[in-house]
């Protein structure tokens, strides 16, 4: 577990790594630049929010040096997901992530991330809550609140839910999947 956080409270579940400011201006700014060129997709039936999907070898390769070295990180898959909760009341519903095959490497992933591109100020909704059962969403053990340049990485079957944005900030964040090492070592 790592946090090195003032906008989450609560305790990490194990496997489940949060650091603020993990991503320098120039980075972000090239995140944007992918967002803002890749089409806007229909939302799942389980969020309302748009999402865009990118497959970059290059932008997937750069996150891997980029993510901190605390997150445990070894690659990240080049399926990548902008997600824009951009309307008030946008929100993923609970639920845990699968595991995918990366066309890059080969690799299963085993964790997934949040990369955070806006700011979300305390009381405008917007949090990540990490719930310790995908069947009660009250059930929060780790609450995380949309920083720009914060990254939150969990196992893939960590149960969490994206909680309704208020009317005046948009929550938009980079989604991917990873592998990282073994997990158990960055609880102890």
């Amino acid at each position: 577990m790592t946090t090195t956080s003032t906008s989450a409270r609560g305790e990490p579940p194990p496997g489940v790594s949060h650091v603020e400011r993990a991503f320098d201006d120039a980075f972000l700014a090239r995140l944007d630049a992918a967002r803002e060129a890749a089409p806007v997709s229909l939302a799942s039936g389980m969020m309302r929010a748009n999402r865009r999907f990118v497959r970059d070898d290059a932008l997937a390769e750069a996150l891997a040096r980029a993510m901190p070295r605390a997150c445990g990180v070894e690659s990240v898959c080049s399926d990548l997901r902008f997600i824009e909760y951009d309307e008030a009341g946008g929100y993923i519903a609970p639920h845990v992530d699968g595991t995918r095959a990366c066309p890059r490497t080969g690799r299963m992933t085993n964790v997934s991330f949040l990369l955070y591109l806006s700011d979300v100020p305390e009381d405008e909704g917007g949090e990540t809550d990490f719930i310790s059962d995908v069947t009660d969403e009250e059930s929060v053990v780790f609450s995380v609140r949309p920083t720009r340049g914060a990254v939150v990485v969990f196992p893939h079957d960590q149960p969490h839910v994206g909680r309704c944005v208020g009317v005046e900030f948009p929550k938009i964040l980079l989604r991917g999947d990873a592998t990282r090492g073994d997990a158990s070592a960055l609880n102890e």
